[in-house]
């Protein structure tokens, strides 16, 4: 697979310009001749280094690929068993190689794309398997196809905005834990011996650092094995399904992350519901398949009450305003689209809306991280350095 940076113009004078991964550059120019552009500029990029891709792992960017590859080969004409076994060859991935060579067979045998896909929802989610399904019934498979691309490519923006926003203090929290780990390890013993011989008391301060860097020392490796299994114990608590909740109830809640939390939800929720009631699937139905999509169990376990609601003939609006979550704009736009009965089409123009939200929300509070990080490195060195000065400073006052 190559990825294409591109830059196109329609017969209109209309600028376009993105990133496309796709097998050819024939193909990119298919695609941009469907959507009405032509391209004025593509050049191959070099292809990044990537644990998951190393790994062989499927992604939200992997499923955007895949859906919209799908898309332009059932267009030029191929029949869709064809269609798998290009798709097949062509990928890079070793699981999504193993995983569509299944596929391809189960559609020798006669089964449909839809149940196919549905064997492995490690990798085809259930959104996806009953999108699929709807465009089979429809006998508008292509176009599916194509939604589902720009709702996973949305998706996968999302996604590389708060990991790129979470890396750098990630980074400096790294940093900060290794710089002290070294002062107290490696410089304070050096210092030790020398502070304790000056005969005269040291200041408290010092006499606390030097008893966590002993501390440290002699018990480094029970030190290092608690914290390791404390972590790895916290990892596999939040995978449980109470402990999952108890998690994503406190991101709903936590004053510096609730806000981009609750936006991505509202940005999810808004462009799901909306693509899901695009393509034709019931109210009831898509709200059902919603409730697994939000990626937050606090908020899915409210979600039931609401479908409830609603199939009691309440409207969207009202059961969905009483979760809590969302914000009033949201709501406003649900109301106004039920009345118009573009409810579909309003949600996918709110879900722009709030793509934009989540990335200033993150921004913001990359914002806040960075300088929160650094005065915490700060804060930390700076009170192990002076510990270390003070009864310097003292010895040369007396000597003087």
């Amino acid at each position: 697979m190559a990825v294409f940076e591109y830059k196109a113009r329609n017969l209109k004078g209309e600028y376009l310009e993105g990133i496309f991964e796709t097998a050819s550059y024939e193909a990119l120019e298919y695609m941009l001749r469907e959507k009405g552009f032509f391209v004025v500029q593509a050049k191959e990029k070099p292809k990044e280094f990537s644990l998951g891709a190393m790994l062989g792992k499927t992604g939200v960017k992997d499923l955007a690929v895949f859906c919209r590859q799908f898309a332009v080969i059932l267009q030029a004409g191929i029949r869709i068993t064809e269609a798998v076994g290009i798709l097949r060859d062509q990928s890079g991935k070793k699981k999504m190689r193993d995983t569509l060579s299944v596929v391809y067979d189960e559609l020798q045998k006669g089964k449909v794309l839809s149940q196919g896909l549905a064997q492995f929802p490690d990798v085809f989610p259930d959104f996806m398997t009953n999108m699929v399904k709807v465009g089979e019934a429809s006998g508008s498979l292509d176009i599916v196809l194509n939604r589902l691309a720009e709702y996973y490519e949305k998706e996968s923006k999302v996604v590389r905005k708060v990991k790129t926003a979470t890396t750098y203090p990630a980074i400096l929290a790294v940093l900060t834990i290794g710089v002290v780990l070294l002062l107290i390890l490696k410089i304070l013993p050096m210092f030790s011996d020398m502070l304790s011989s000056m005969g005269s008391e040291l200041p408290l301060i010092t006499r606390i650092i030097m008893g966590v860097s002993k501390f440290m020392l002699n018990n480094f490796f029970a030190i290092a094995l608690t914290v390791v299994s404390a972590f790895a114990g916290f990892r596999y608590y939040i995978k449980t399904d109470k402990g999952r909740l108890w998690f994503d109830t406190l991101k709903l809640e936590m004053p510096a992350v609730k806000k981009p939390v609750r936006k991505i939800i509202t940005s999810r929720f808004a462009r799901s519901l909306g693509i899901l009631l695009k393509s034709g699937i019931p109210v009831i139905n898509s709200m059902e398949i919603m409730k697994n999509l939000i990626g937050n169990k606090a908020v899915e376990k409210k979600f039931e009450e609401c479908i409830d609601e609603i199939k009691e003939g309440k409207g969207i609006a009202l059961p969905v305003e009483k979760l809590g979550i969302f914000p009033p704009l949201l709501i406003h736009m649900i109301a106004v689209g039920e009345s118009t009965g573009e409810l579909d089409e309003m949600l996918s123009r709110t879900a722009d809306f709030f793509d934009e939200e989540v990335e200033e929300a993150v921004e913001r509070l990359t914002a806040l991280l960075e300088p929160a990080m650094i005065v915490i490195m700060a804060a930390v060195v700076g009170t192990i350095i002076i510990s270390i000065m003070l009864p310097m400073i003292s010895i040369l006052g007396n000597v003087q």
